[in-house]
């Protein structure tokens, strides 16, 4: 008996490549967007936010010698932008897919 993952499989392996991958990019960004809207995402992305305000506002204040310090710093504004950087991409590439996939049925 084939489940409905079996099912999706199936019909995942009978697509194109290129279709392949479209759709693959549409399920990341679904997945992405219901993570910004829940609550642990609205909390990462409020934290992020605000690791990289804390920290600006620290390296503004660091005496310029303290090069350990200016670095972690640097690093704490780069890690927190590039995970939001990553949600947005993932958005982004969702939308674009969705796009992309209601052309070629159209």
């Amino acid at each position: 008996m084939d489940t409905p993952d079996n099912e999706l499989q199936k019909l995942l392996e009978s697509l194109d490549p290129t279709t392949r991958t479209l759709v693959a990019e549409v399920d990341l960004g679904v997945q992405a967007k219901e993570f910004v809207a829940s609550d642990i995402g609205r909390f990462m992305i409020g934290a992020a936010q605000q690791e990289v305000i804390i920290a600006q506002e620290a390296l503004a204040n660091v005496l310029p010698w303290r090069r350990r310090k200016i670095q972690e710093l640097q690093n704490k504004i780069w890690r927190s932008k590039m995970f939001l950087s990553l949600l947005r991409e993932l958005l982004i590439s969702g939308k674009s897919a969705t796009s992309a996939l209601e052309e070629r049925e159209s």
